[in-house]
């Protein structure tokens, strides 16, 4: 007895000699079923039946008949239902309650498989639905309902007393028969007491909705039977097989059915409501039976192909396969998947099955579902994720051509759908699996050419429809780096691909990610393509059938806010390049440049997000240094458009950081710039000029503070990069002047009347009174010096609309006043020191510190290095480390020779001068005189300077004198090459040629002739000297030619010297000649005593970086899978590609001599080392394989062995660039470069460099990570800070593909960037002029002196030696 169903699959087979009580009244059956229920499961607190009862095999299965038919009772009698679901569960489980003689008789399996017959009658609906034909009625089912209907009748007719208190439709319910429910119609209700026909359709819709709802979780607790029944009980093949086919029926019985409610009244379909658990307990039952019965296998996918228009069906063939495929993943590779079959999340776990029996039920249940094509297509889309989220559990394993073999088929024919326009979600998961297949790097063959023809064919296609073509994009950021066979002959498809995304969407996006996310992808695929173009130069192009060539770039229609602009912005591309069907270049890759950079260029005007902004500033940073070679003009456009762009004031500041950084990179490219856009520089220093004055003048300092401070650093790069500012009177004063306003910000920003008393208040009124009644001349005195900055060139005056104050004089002269005048100064002078009061006592807050710091910086550089000859590879000499002339080492030398010569004095507190006395103790051949000679270093927040001094008087008329002084001008040099040596003038060996500057209006210059006027007196007298100066002259020749040898014999003595060599002078007639030694400004100058500590001190000062020291670590691996060992202490072979890049990063000094920045290398361990600097950085690169184990044990101690002595140089690198010829497991090598360093080591960001092969080796795909480990909780912070703002570094971004020869340079700017952004969210950084100012600030501090007047004038003659 059974769901008729299941016969009818001809899976069972009925047995007559059961169903005995089908044949009786549904009244009678339901008080037999009734009583026999309570009997055997009686009420709480009664006891229940004897064992014994059960006597024999037929009294046993006489009771489970009358139970059975318990399961085929209608909707109201679900209660009885449920207690016959519980006797069955308890004789299942609880062995001590079932009957004793089915244990006796060993009938336990034969028990098993009838209550699973009889629990699937539970199953069949009790209300058909109306667009479902059903089976026939037979004769004994049509007189049951004949006799249920009459019984209605008469309970509706005698209204007994037990129906009182219930409805009508409650009566009616009720008494409703099995299957009689689908019967009930509104209508039918006319001739009842309720005359209102369509009111009780609702409270029989709601009461039977409530019955079916009943029904749902008592099929629903059955199920959970079953599934206990199958991991608990010890069940025979038979038995199994059995359960299973009665599953199978139910299941198909069930799910074969349309979806949604169509019920005559809407109530809920049944089958939806246990379609999820029907299929659960389908499946795992199926497995835990470990059947590899091939016809049982067969009937299931067979029943299944039923299913397939239910979404779950396809969605729990998909959560099964996906878990044997784990399982399947691990009994194969080992590590990799799950040791046990995990279904639902692990809400199924299925332990203990064979592998034999996995790889079978895998086998067979992948294939279970039909094409997918033939599914609907909500399920269409779902088959293609299942198949995806199979693809992604093997990661990587196995190879791409072992799972094209597995799913090729359906994948290549769905994505061929895409032309087609149906299906058009489940062909973009299609495209998204191809993509993610043939992106992965292949570990053993190839793909073969079959299926990259079939993909290349299948993205011709999808490029073209809207839906595949963001899917395509989103999935194929990688796939231009993965060097397949023959993949850039699909840049012109992706290109016009891109074009459609940027620099605006150009069709109807209805997909799952943002819009932002989508032309993040295309910029994304941008990168890896916009370097090919010169690298395939003059490769054909092959465009494809259904893909017309690129049309030039045209301005865009539509977009009201930016045409003017794009169509700008094209017009410049059209200057840089010329169009391609105009060069005969249109069928060649280098005309890609031309659709790559207005890709560019544009989307930086239209881009909205501020993530995708700063991702194509970087675009455009590494573009620019690719393309520059060969377009020299495009710098300058670029720069003259990122320029306008920050001018707009509404790019969101960390946009406006980048830019500035990009603009700071292209200042290494000056020379292409001067090439071709002489005023680029002038005209952006212009702009940064304005763009400051207005942030500081905006006021809102907290929020801005960040962009002043870099618009400082890149004005001043682009001031100092070559000389071109000097000329530019103009260009210097706005800059003088933005300079200024950053200086004064204290007194700027600082409320003044906000912080005085009420008679300050009142003498402040009473001052500005008496300016308001000055005369308009007074007014425009004093406004002199105060107003806008003008200049008188061509005839023209040019005004700056933000103009500022020229900064104070530190001596000035007093000017006479009059009387009133004085005491207006008077109430000015008072006033000023009231401000001054409040100014010191103002709490300055971070950001006006931060810009008045920069502003100083900058201007110590603006009037310190501009000008400035710099001497051959003067970066790479290292800074003060570098100077020759080594004052403190001197010091101390003539400090135990009781030597006076070296003076050291602090200036305002901002810098120290140490002078050395180099005047000539022994006047040297052909010396006529002995002069004061110095040598001044000066020691301030940028640097140290040398400068050598002598004192020189000589006779301009007198050629024997002009080439002495021509030979001993005052030069103001630094020294490069000597250490100046006590007693000893350095001369140069060669003379000097010193020019001569004719002025401009010489020849308007008077004659003495013209100066006097004729005739007159004077004009007289003057006559009378030329005469006299005639004779003298002719009588010099005459004695000459009379008496040569007697006149030659005379010689006048010359004059005596009152010089003492001993004692030194130098140094105290050049402060006083400068103005230190008068006594009103004597507060600005402090002699330093000298001591062993100021020594030390100096020392120290000499050690503090004047620029940024950077060093990073270089690795060179074969693949992800290297250990330490082979990285460090004993690698393979060097690629000479590495060796080569290592050469591109810096220049090759040597340690030895080497007196700039070595990081913490030295001669001992390292002979050679990779070094770069410029006005802002010293550069080191830490390179393992340059090591060598030094030779003195004592220096570097147990640290012998080159892995431990790498360990220790490079605890302070924050970046690691890898070389890595495959990049599989690229990630576990970070790891373990983080395991392998020391516990204080401070990486952050890994650079990985990845040649591509099939490149002509010219190409290297660049991948950055940024890890999240650490060896302390605030490391692990800080990496997942950077990691969430990679981008604030760069110009290379993660997965960028760049060529060869701008990969040096773009690494090292990039790794330099990380490091600075590593120092940043460690919270670590400190530029170093900052460090420098505070240090000798203290040092003035710690050193000051108040000697009264005489006391210091008595210092400056006295001889300390004595």
């Amino acid at each position: 007895m059974f769901l008729d169903w299941i016969s009818q699959l001809r899976l069972l087979q009925h047995d007559p000699q059961t169903n005995i009580l089908g044949s009786l009244p549904l009244s009678i059956r339901r008080v037999l079923i009734s009583e026999i229920t309570s009997y055997l499961c009686p009420p709480a607190g009664k006891p229940g039946p004897d064992p014994s009862l059960f006597s024999s095999p037929a009294h046993v299965k006489w009771f489970m008949e009358v139970i059975g038919q318990g399961f085929n009772l209608p909707l109201e009698d679900m209660d009885i239902t449920s207690d016959d679901v519980d006797i069955y569960a308890r004789w299942l489980f609880e062995q001590d309650t079932r009957p004793v003689t089915v244990a006796k008789e060993g009938l336990e399996q034969e028990f098993y498989q009838i209550i699973f017959h009889q629990y699937s009658l539970l199953f069949q609906p009790r209300i058909a639905r109306s667009n479902v034909p059903t089976q026939p009625i037979t004769a004994q089912q049509q007189q049951q309902q004949q006799q249920q209907q009459q019984q209605i009748r008469n309970n509706n007719n005698n209204n007994s007393n037990n129906s009182n208190n219930n409805s009508n439709n409650n009566f009616h319910i009720n008494m409703l028969p099995v299957n009689a429910h689908n019967s009930i119609f509104p209508p039918s209700f006319n001739n009842m007491t309720m005359s209102a026909a369509p009111a009780p359709a609702n409270p029989i819709k709601e009461t039977l909705s409530q019955l079916v709802l009943r029904h749902i979780e008592l099929c629903k607790k059955t199920l959970k039977v079953f599934a206990m029944a199958g991991r608990t009980l010890k069940l025979s093949e038979e038995s199994w097989i059995v359960l299973l086919k009665v599953m199978l029926g139910i299941t198909d019985y069930l799910l074969k059915d349309p979806t949604g409610e169509t019920s005559p009244l809407g109530v809920m379909n049944m089958a939806d409501e246990l379609c999820d658990t029907l299929l659960q307990v389908l499946f795992e039952l199926w497995l835990r039976s470990k059947t590899m019965n091939v016809e049982m296998w067969d009937i299931l996918k067979s029943c299944f192909s039923r299913w397939t228009h239910r979404p779950k069906a396809i969605i729990q063939w998909g959560s099964t396969s996906l878990a044997l495929t784990r399982r399947i993943q691990n009994l194969t590779y080992g590590s990799k998947g799950t040791s046990e079959v995990v279904i639902n999340n692990g809400n199924i776990k299925l332990d203990n099955l064979p592998s034999d029996f996995v790889n079978y039920a895998w086998h067979r249940l992948l294939y279970l579902i039909p094409h997918p094509l033939q599914l609907p297509p909500g399920n269409f889309t779902l088959a293609i994720v299942g198949i995806g989220s199979f693809v992604d559990a093997f990661d990587h394993y196995p190879d791409g051509n072992t799972l094209l073999h597995m799913f090729g088929t359906y994948l290549f024919d769905s994505a061929a759908a895409a032309s087609t326009n149906r299906h058009e979600k489940g062909c973009a998961e299609a495209f998204a699996i191809l993509c993610k297949i043939f992106t992965t790097p292949q570990k053993r063959k190839p793909f073969l050419r079959t299926y990259i023809e079939k993909f290349y064919a299948a993205l011709t296609v999808g490029l073209l429809n809207d839906a595949c073509l963001s899917t395509i994009l989103l999935s194929c950021t990688k796939l231009f780096a993965t060097d397949l066979e023959g993949v850039r002959m699909l840049v012109p498809e992706f290109i016009k691909a891109i074009k459609l995304v940027l620099p605006k969407l150009r069709f109807d996006f209805h997909g799952n990610v943002s819009v932002d996310n989508l032309r993040l992808a295309a910029i994304k695929v941008l990168s890896t393509i916009m370097c090919l173009p010169n690298h395939f130069e003059t490769v054909d192009l092959k465009w494809g059938e259904t893909s017309p060539p690129l049309p030039p770039p045209r301005p865009y229609q539509g977009y009201n806010s930016g045409g003017e602009q794009e169509h700008l912005v094209t017009e410049l591309i059209r200057v840089l390049y010329a169009e391609p069907n105009s060069t005969g270049q249109e069928n060649q890759f280098i005309s890609l440049k031309y659709y790559i950079l207005e890709v560019l260029l544009t989307s930086l005007r239209t881009e909205t997000s501020s993530y995708n902004m700063r991702y194509i500033l970087h675009l455009i940073n590494v573009y620019v240094i690719e393309d520059v070679p060969f377009c020299p003009g495009l710098v300058g456009t670029v720069v003259k458009l990122i320029q306008d762009k920050i001018l707009t004031m509404q790019l969101p500041a960390d946009v406006t950081l980048v830019a500035f950084d990009v603009l700071m990179d292209f200042v290494d490219l000056y020379d292409f710039v001067k090439r071709d856009s002489k005023n680029v520089a002038r005209e952006l220093v212009l702009a940064l000029s304005r763009y400051v004055d207005t942030l500081i003048t905006a006021g809102k300092l907290a929020s801005t503070y960040p962009l002043i401070v870099q618009a400082y650093d890149c004005m001043i790069k682009w001031i100092l990069v070559s000389q071109w500012i000097i000329d530019d009177h103009d260009c210097y004063k706005a800059v003088i002047a933005t300079l200024s306003k950053g200086i004064t910000i204290f007194d700027s920003n600082n409320n003044i009347t906000g912080g005085l008393n009420d008679q300050q208040q009142q003498q402040q009124q009473q001052y500005q009174q008496q300016n308001q009644q000055q005369s308009p001349s007074q007014q425009q005195q004093q406004s002199q010096g105060s107003g806008n900055l003008e200049s008188s060139g061509s005839g023209k005056k040019k005004r700056r609309d933000t103009a500022f104050p020229p900064t104070k004089q530190l001596f000035q002269l007093q000017p006479r006043k009059a009387h009133q005048q004085q005491q207006q100064q008077q109430l000015h002078q008072q006033q000023m020191n009231m401000m001054q009061q409040a100014t010191e006592n103002a709490m300055h807050k971070k950001e006006e510190i931060a810009v008045r710091m920069a502003a100083e910086y900058c201007m110590s550089q603006f009037v310190n290095q501009l000008g400035r000859f710099a001497l051959p590879n003067e970066h790479a000499l290292g800074g003060c480390r570098s100077i020759f002339v080594d004052d403190v080492a001197q010091l101390k030398e003539r400090q135990q020779q009781n030597n006076n010569s070296i003076r050291y004095f602090l200036i305002d507190k901002q810098f120290i001068l140490s002078i050395i006395d180099t005047t000539d103790k022994m006047p040297t051949t052909g010396n006529v005189k002995q002069v004061p000679s110095v040598v001044v270093i000066i020691r301030d927040t940028t640097g140290k300077y040398v400068w050598s001094m002598e004192t020189q008087y000589k006779d301009p008329h007198n050629p024997i004198h002009s080439a002495a002084a021509a030979a001993a001008s005052p030069a103001a040099a630094a020294i490069p090459h000597q250490p100046l040596m006590e007693g000893k003038r350095q001369r140069p060996e060669k003379t000097i040629s010193v020019p001569s500057v004719l002025a401009v209006n010489e020849s308007e210059l008077p004659t003495m002739d013209k100066v006097f006027t004729p005739q007159s007196s004077e004009y007289y007298e003057w006559e009378s000297i030329k005469m006299l100066m005639r004779q003298q002259e002719e009588a010099t020749k005459k004695k000459k030619k009379l008496l040569p040898e007697e006149y030659q014999s005379y010689q006048l003595d010359p004059t005596r010297s009152n010089i003492d060599p001993e004692s030194p002078s130098g140094f105290r007639l050049l402060l006083s000649q400068i103005g230190f030694f008068l006594p009103q400004n004597r507060k600005h100058i402090t002699p330093l005593k000298i001591s062993d500590s100021i020594i030390s001190e100096m020392e120290t000062l000499d050690m503090l970086n004047e620029r940024d020291c950077i060093s990073i670590s270089t690795y060179y691996a074969v693949s992800g899978n290297t250990s330490w060992d082979e990285l460090v202490e004993s690698p393979k072979i060097l690629s000479e590609q590495f060796l080569q890049f290592i050469d591109c990063l810096g220049w090759p000094v040597e340690t030895s001599n080497h007196r700039g920045f070595k990081g913490k290398l030295d001669k001992t361990i390292c002979d050679r080392i990779p070094y770069y600097s410029d006005r802002n950085i010293e550069f080191v690169v830490n390179v393992p394989y340059f090591l060598k184990k030094p030779n003195d044990s004592m220096e570097w101690g147990n640290t012998n062995t080159i892995s431990k002595i790498y360990q220790q140089i490079s605890s302070e690198d924050h970046v690691c660039v890898i070389y890595i010829e495959d990049l599989a497991e690229y990630k576990q090598l970070a790891k373990m470069i983080k395991t392998n360093s020391l516990s204080t080591s401070k990486n952050m960001v890994y650079i990985f460099i990845n040649p591509l092969k099939n490149s002509a080796n010219g190409l290297y795909w660049i991948r950055i990570l940024v890890p999240p480990f650490g060896h302390s909780p605030s490391s692990i912070v800080a990496s997942q800070r950077l990691f969430e703002n990679a981008l604030i570094f760069g110009p290379l971004v993660d997965g960028i593909v760049v060529s060869r020869h701008a990969l040096g340079s773009m690494v090292r700017n990039t790794a330099i960037s990380a490091h600075q952004a590593c120092r940043v969210v460690t919270d670590t950084y400190t530029r170093p002029y900052a460090i420098r100012k505070e240090y000798i600030e203290e040092l003035a501090h710690r050193h000051r002196a108040k000697l009264p007047l005489s006391e210091f004038y008595s210092d400056i003659f006295t001889d300390r030696a004595n």
